[in-house]
């Protein structure tokens, strides 16, 4: 019988307890300052890049600038050529503009980006396009932003920080917090990757975990603007709890004047031999921020490239370097503002109409000019008369309107060109007795006749629609008279409520119009007059925004995942069940009671 192995004493096995019992102790109390001390301040340094070029894309009337060799992005010569351009400067990565997952070049290069970027020491994150073509409803995003999580953010080169993934947002403005909230509840409800907002609007930060600002050339005092929308971010942070990330930017000047579809919106920031790129630079990394990302590597059209071009060479890429370096150093010094305010400079010759490459638009350029005040016509429509330079976004924006209503109000699509004092209706007041759409619900309707409808969206089912408004599939049957076999058509509109009519008293025919009582459910309201917000000055003042009222996740489109519905099963079914369960149980217990005694 082999020998047993040499017990431990007992006494001795009671000293060991108490000792990793303090261990543990100690261990908890130090990995809060850890992980606090490894929180934000990165130090990285990145760049925004564009992977939808051709050699077509560029040359007179195209973009301000050009490339010694235009290239297509598609390349791997290309993309590892940037890699390595990149890296030299002293870059630690690019962020991607990227329309999603199906197929299209974004997605492929993107791809290609990221095992060059694997092979080179190099890491790339993607810049998602909130309103791409490949989107059409909260459902295309949700489900592109799973593929995003699940796929390209477990790849080695991808940009991670604080040990989660990173996914910047581009035009993340055009839907409302609520839609973003209920979209994060779908994609990432705990919170295991960073998602960063873009734009001036702080109460996004309820839903996003950092902020940036894709165009600061609007800025002659770049650093007075990154201090004041890092502050702006901090106190965010303090509000809605959690620690909240910012991206300052820095740019070496601007000039979209080429691309006539911004019109008034399009500026020229003239680049001053490399001096506003110091001032941009220094000012961004005076604000502490946690990433510093440069605006852009590669946006040709809009003029804002430290790529190497014909009429700089490599002096970008070479500033970027020795900027970098300083920086990482501690030795970087921030340049002082002008002198004197400076303003925008005067646009560039228009140039012939170009073939337009998708990119993002910029943020306002300066204080805007006073707007026309919408008025209320005597029908009750609220009317908007275009001015030079508007867009629908830009529009859309102001009033607080959303976009996809706003095409609906005036029957426009977002090919739709404006003319100067087009009549646009942003809203309606509560005497208005026409056919309504209800805010955030832009697919819903009520007609003058008081039906309540939806009209029908790609990928609509009938179980969705009756989610969607409440309803259980029977109740949306009887209330639309259609049979559960019906094949929806797109645009088509389906009955889901009709509101209380007025009687008329006699055949009065001075009987009231028919009013628009919200029915229930749903439950939707008439537009109030919006207010006019204008545009972030070059200081805002550090407001803290109100704390945002808890809401269930709000209806993002039409296109929900229908609700669970043994969760909605009624009580009074389950109950005789469970009784007779539990007596089951007592049975059964009594019994191994009395079988144990024995």
């Amino acid at each position: 019988m082999p020998a047993s192995p040499p017990q431990t004493p007992r006494r001795g096995r009671r000293r060991v307890w108490p000792r990793l019992f303090w261990l543990c102790l100690l261990l908890v109390g130090l990995s809060p300052a850890r992980s606090a001390q490894a929180q934000g301040q990165t130090g990285l340094v990145l760049a925004f890049y564009y992977a939808w070029f051709e050699p077509s894309s560029f040359g007179p009337g195209k973009t301000p600038f050009t490339p010694p060799t235009p290239y297509s992005s598609g390349s791997l010569a290309t993309i590892q050529r940037h890699v390595a351009e990149a890296k030299a400067a002293g870059l630690d990565g690019f962020v991607q503009s990227w329309y999603g997952p199906a197929p299209n070049g974004t997605e492929t290069n993107f791809k290609t980006l990221l095992d060059v970027a694997a092979a080179n020491g190099f890491r790339a994150a993607v810049d998602f396009e909130s309103g791409g073509p490949l989107f059409a409803s909260h459902n295309d995003r949700i489900a592109a932003l799973q593929t995003l999580l699940a796929g390209h953010t477990q790849h080695p080169a991808y940009l991670r920080v604080d040990g989660r993934p990173v996914v910047f947002f581009w035009a993340n403005w055009l839907f409302s917090v609520e839609d973003w909230a209920y979209i994060r509840s779908q994609v990432d409800p705990d919170r295991r990757s960073i998602w960063i907002a873009e734009g001036g609007r702080v109460d996004y930060l309820s839903v996003f975990d950092g902020l940036h600002l894709y165009n600061t050339a609007w800025s002659a005092n770049p650093a007075g603007t990154a201090q004041t929308w890092a502050a702006n971010t901090r106190a965010a942070a303090e509000q809605h709890g959690g620690y909240r990330y910012w991206v300052a930017t820095a740019m070496p000047g601007w000039d979209d004047t080429r691309l006539t579809q911004r019109g008034a919106d399009a500026f020229y920031r003239d680049r001053e031999g490399g001096g506003y790129f110091e001032r941009s630079f220094s000012g961004a990394a005076s604000s502490n921020p946690d990433m510093l990302i440069i605006t852009s590597f590669n946006e040709w059209p809009e003029g804002s490239n430290i790529e190497p071009s014909v009429e700089f060479g490599t002096s970008y890429l070479e500033q970027t370097a020795r900027l970098v370096a300083a920086y990482r150093n501690g030795s970087l010094v921030v340049a002082p503002p002008p002198v004197a305010p400076e303003a925008p400079q005067a646009p560039l010759a228009q140039q012939p109409a170009p073939t337009l490459t998708p990119g993002p638009s910029p943020t306002p350029t300066s204080p805007p000019t006073p707007v026309p005040t919408p008025t209320a016509d005597p029908d009750g429509r609220i009317v908007y008369r275009v001015q030079p330079g508007d867009t629908l976004i830009a529009i859309a924006n102001r009033f607080k309107v959303d976009l996809l209503l706003l095409y609906r109000y005036n029957d426009l699509t977002p090919s739709t060109i404006l003319t100067i004092g087009q009549p646009l209706i942003i809203g309606v007041t509560g005497t208005f007795a026409g056919t309504q759409y209800v805010p955030d619900r832009p697919f819903l309707r009520i007609n003058p006749n008081g039906e309540v409808v939806h009209v029908v969206q790609p990928g609509d089912t009938l179980f969705g629609i009756a989610a969607t408004y409440g309803l259980t599939l029977p109740e949306l049957l009887t209330i639309s008279g259609l049979p559960e076999s019906s094949l929806l058509q797109v645009n088509q509109e389906v009955l889901i409520a009709i509101t209380p009519q007025p009687q008329e008293v006699g055949g009065s025919a001075l009987a009231p119009e028919p009013t628009a009582t919200p029915p229930s459910p749903p439950t939707p309201r008439a537009t109030s007059l919006p207010t006019i917000t204008p545009a972030p000055s070059e200081a805002p003042a550090i407001v803290a925004p109100p704390a945002p009222t808890r809401t269930p996740a709000p209806v993002a489109s039409p296109t929900l995942p229908p609700p669970d519905t043994a969760a909605t099963a009624p009580v009074d079914t389950l109950a005789p069940a469970l009784i007779v369960l539990v007596a089951v149980m007592l049975l059964a217990g009594v019994v191994l009671l009395i079988y144990s005694r024995r």
